[in-house]
């Protein structure tokens, strides 16, 4: 386990450096979705502390939120309407309590079908399908967080969410290369990115 955490350090490190370079431009739409991949690196980041910490259940519960900011990141460059982005880039002062906050992550998921390369539509909805209502589960209190959090984690498993989360990470750095507008980043990471395998295809619902 401690192995893999600082090979996954390693590897955030890495996918540092490309927010260093910034987005291609300040243009509403770019700026909207370079800042949700940065949300998402951030969960990344927790992600793997959390586990480092022993905080399990925790750390379940934020990988969702890393999985759910990288398909709004998705969906903001390439699928949103020019006026979802001027209502998500507004002052927090000019918008209500209520505000509109949609489309919902299934939502988004249709709206960048055809849109977004086929790849990542197709990863993104593999991870929901496997492990949505699961991660649902964690994030509201429910039967699975109660189980792992009174009989514990098999080691296997964390290893597997650690790796999910890597997973999702070359996916945001993918996201941020893009926005960058620099092919020579772009095709560094899909080097990168190649060796990071998305583990949680082989999830089953009774391993979360």
């Amino acid at each position: 386990m401690e192995d893999l955490l600082k090979k996954s350090a390693a590897l955030k490190t890495e996918i540092n450096h490309i927010f260093d370079y910034g987005p291609y431009d300040n243009s509403p739409r770019i700026l909207a979705s370079w800042i949700m991949c940065s949300v998402s690196l951030e969960h990344n980041d927790s992600t793997r502390q959390l586990m480092a910490l022993g905080n399990h259940t925790t750390a379940i519960g934020v990988l969702r939120l890393q999985f759910e900011s990288l398909t709004r990141a998705v969906w903001l460059f390439y699928a949103a309407s020019d006026a979802k982005i001027a209502n998500t880039t507004k002052n927090l002062r000019e918008l209500s309590h209520s505000a509109d906050q949609k489309p919902n992550n299934s939502e988004m998921l249709k709206a960048i079908e055809g849109k977004a390369p086929a790849q990542a539509i197709a990863m993104l909805n593999n991870f929901r399908d496997v492990s949505w209502k699961e991660l649902n589960s964690f994030v509201h209190g429910g039967v699975h967080a109660h189980q792992r959090h009174a009989f514990g984690y098999p080691e296997t498993l964390l290893k597997q969410l650690i790796k999910t989360s890597n997973g999702l990470l070359s996916m945001i750095a993918m996201m941020a290369a893009v926005l960058t507008g620099n092919e020579i980043i772009t095709k560094d990471i899909a080097k990168i990115s190649a060796g990071t395998k998305l583990v949680y295809l082989i999830y089953c619902t009774n391993q979360i």
